[in-house]
C-alpha cells in the first residue's frame, strides 16, 4: 500500500506540472499574437508633440535612379533645413543596396524614415517590372510585405510604415475604380502590426474628398474605419487650378474632425503640395505657401509634410526652385 501511495502521488504531481506547462505554453503563444483590441497605441515618435513639430519632406528621391538619384549632400541639406522625417518614392521592388544607402545616410544626418509597406504597387500584387493585366485588381501580398519589414525593421531610424497612398488611386487600373477597400486596409494594418508592433502604421488620404463633399467623406476611393492606421496623413494640395486661400483650413478641419470621430487615437499630419507637374500641378507662390502653412498650424497636427523633393536628374528637384529658400525660412521660423 505504501508503494501504491507513492506511485499515485508521483503520477498526480506529474500530471499537475504537465497541465501547468501546457497552460503556460498556450498563454505564451497567444500573447505573441498582435490583436487590435489589446494593443495600446503608444508615443512612438520619441518626441514631445507639445513642443516639437514633425517637419517632413516627401518623395526624397526617385525609384528609377541609382541610389534614388540622391547624394549624401541631399540628406545633409534636408537635415540642415530643419526637417526631421523623410519619405521615399519607392516600394518593395527597391534593391537592398539602394535602401541601405537611404536608411544609413538618413541615420547619419539624424533623419527618421517613413518606409513603404503597402503604399507601393508591388505590395498589392503588381509585380515588379512586369506587365499589368487589364482587369488586374489590387491583392494584398502579406507574406512579401512581412519579409520586407523583417528585413529592415532593425533600423532604429524607421519612423513608420506606410500602407496606403490615397487608397491606390495612383496604382494601375485605378481608372476602373479598383481602389483599396476598408477590409483590405485592415488586413494590411494587421500584417504590419503583427510584424512590427512597436512602430505606427500610416495611410495617406486624398484631401479633396473633404472639400468636394459636405458629408459621407469616407466613400469609394477614400476608405477609413477604426483600426486601419495610427497616423493619417491628409494630402491637401492646393497647387492646382485657381488658388483658394481657404482650401487648407476648410479641408484640413473637416478631415481632422471626421477622422477623429471614427478613431480618436489617430494622429493627423497635414501634407502640402510644393511641386510643378504641368499642366495640372504648379508651384505655389511664396505667399500661397506661407498661407497654407499657417493654416495647417491652426489645425494643430502632429506634423506638416511637403511634397515633393524629387531628385537632381528627374523632372523635379526642389532645391533648384526658388521655393526651396522660402521653405527654409518657414521651417526656421
Amino acid at each position: 500500500m505504501k508503494n501504491l501511495f507513492w506511485a499515485v502521488l508521483v503520477i498526480t504531481l506529474f500530471l499537475f506540472f504537465l497541465t501547468v506547462l501546457i497552460i503556460l505554453g498556450i498563454n505564451n503563444k497567444n500573447s505573441s499574437k498582435f490583436t487590435l483590441s489589446d494593443t495600446p497605441k503608444t508615443d512612438y515618435t520619441g518626441q514631445d508633440h507639445e513642443t516639437e513639430m514633425l517637419n517632413i519632406i516627401k518623395d526624397l528621391g526617385e525609384p528609377y535612379l541609382y541610389h534614388f538619384g540622391l547624394k549624401e549632400s541631399d540628406f545633409k541639406k534636408v537635415s540642415d533645413a530643419g526637417f526631421n522625417v523623410i519619405s521615399g518614392n519607392f516600394d518593395i521592388c527597391a534593391s537592398d543596396e539602394d535602401v541601405e544607402f537611404y536608411l544609413n545616410t538618413a541615420k547619419k544626418y539624424g533623419l527618421s524614415v517613413i518606409m513603404p509597406a503597402g503604399s507601393g504597387e508591388a505590395e498589392w500584387g503588381y509585380v515588379c517590372d512586369m506587365p499589368v493585366g487589364k482587369d488586374q485588381k489590387p491583392v494584398w501580398q502579406g507574406d512579401l510585405v512581412k519579409d520586407w519589414i523583417i528585413k529592415w525593421r532593425d533600423y532604429e531610424n524607421i519612423f513608420a510604415w506606410d500602407i496606403s497612398n490615397e487608397a491606390g488611386s495612383v496604382m494601375p487600373n485605378s481608372d476602373k475604380g479598383y481602389y483599396l477597400t476598408s477590409p483590405q486596409l485592415i488586413k494590411a494594418y494587421e500584417t504590419v502590426k503583427n510584424t512590427d508592433p512597436q512602430r505606427p502604421v500610416m495611410i495617406r488620404m486624398n484631401g479633396w474628398f473633404f472639400y468636394d463633399f459636405d458629408e459621407n467623406f469616407f466613400r469609394k476611393g477614400n476608405p477609413f474605419v477604426k483600426d486601419t492606421a495610427d497616423i493619417v496623413m491628409v494630402n491637401l494640395y492646393s497647387n492646382i487650378g485657381e488658388y483658394n486661400p481657404d482650401f487648407v483650413s476648410i479641408t484640413g478641419s473637416r478631415a481632422k474632425e471626421a477622422i477623429l470621430e471614427i478613431d480618436p487615437d489617430v494622429d493627423i499630419i497635414i501634407s502640402l503640395g510644393i511641386w510643378e507637374e504641368s499642366p495640372l500641378w504648379h508651384t505655389p507662390s511664396p505667399e500661397q505657401l506661407k498661407n497654407d502653412y499657417d493654416s495647417s498650424l491652426k489645425i494643430d497636427p502632429v506634423g506638416i509634410a511637403f511634397f515633393k523633393y524629387g531628385a537632381i536628374d528627374s523632372y523635379w528637384y526642389l532645391p533648384d526652385d526658388d521655393l526651396w529658400d522660402v521653405l527654409l525660412k518657414i521651417i526656421e521660423k
